[in-house]
């Protein structure tokens, strides 16, 4: 059924041959792939040695790698299918070669995509999942590409920035950031009975949120407003909790203040009418 010749590999396939070989190409393809991409899967594991930017970049970079592979897999199995049907895949492969330079010339923004694309995974400046500020921009990366990436503000915006004009690149995920709450009393409340219930508070919080990266630490009086005397509570959370936290500290103030009968100030305009 299959006779070599000095031709080709492929030039002595019969007629059945060519029917059912590029069939099993496409399938060992397939399979290949999907061997390729399980073995990749396994090396996103979680590594108690590396940091959270460590592991989002080694996920980032091993989806990558998936893509990559997928296409020249896709490629080379064409080319054996073309093979099969007697075209020449040595004349063919320098003719896209050419072509490929002419491409290049009239798409230098795609190419400039692409490898500002290339370095920023490679350098691992931001991946998937962080909250990053590029170009004025602060979201978290929900997508990154060697073409484009992806931000999504916490107000539900999402912007596609071409990687060619990545400008300056702030990544807050690197480091905790520092969530500052103000806890605001009347000038008739007592401190040392204020002091009391954020101290009690605090202990509480400090085991009920799990979003905090650091306890909470009430700082003092941080200042003396018109109506209002104002605590400043401090605590450590990723970029990505920083409203969740405050949040939550916020709305259990307000409530321990109801309950212990600590008024909660609000601005007062006072209007005299001048007869």
């Amino acid at each position: 059924m299959f006779l070599p010749s000095k031709s080709g590999f492929f030039s002595g396939i019969e007629i059945s041959d060519k029917i059912y070989l590029p069939i099993f190409i496409v399938l060992g393809a397939y399979v290949l792939d999907m061997i390729i991409n399980k073995i990749l899967s396994l090396r996103i594991v979680i590594n108690k040695n590396l940091t959270k930017h460590e592991q989002r970049s080694r996920e980032t970079v091993l989806m990558m790698c998936k893509n990559i592979i997928k296409v020249l897999i896709a490629i080379v199995a064409i080319l054996y299918i073309l093979q099969v049907y007697g075209v020449n895949t040595s004349a063919l492969v320098a003719g896209v070669g050419a072509f490929s330079l002419v491409i290049g010339l009239a798409f230098q923004d795609v190419l400039k995509d692409l490898l500002v694309g290339a370095t920023i995974i490679l350098e691992s400046q931001f991946a998937i999942g962080e909250i990053v500020e590029i170009n004025g921009f602060k979201g978290e990366v929900i997508s990154l590409t060697l073409k484009t990436t992806r931000l999504k503000s916490y107000k539900g915006e999402v912007k596609i920035i071409a990687n060619r004009n990545i400008g300056e690149i702030t990544n807050y995920s690197l480091d905790n950031v520092l969530v500052r709450v103000i806890a605001s009393v009347s000038y008739e409340s007592d401190n040392k009975k204020v002091e009391k219930v954020l101290n009690e508070l605090i202990e509480k919080l400090n085991t009920s949120i799990p979003e905090l990266k650091s306890k909470i630490t009430i700082e003092g009086i941080d200042s003396l407003s018109d109506s209002s005397v104002d605590y400043l509570l401090t605590a450590k959370s990723s970029v990505k909790n920083e409203f969740v936290v405050k949040r939550k500290i916020l709305k259990e103030i307000k409530n321990a203040f109801d309950q212990n009968g600590i008024e909660i100030p609000y601005p007062q305009l006072e209007v005299h009418n001048e007869k």
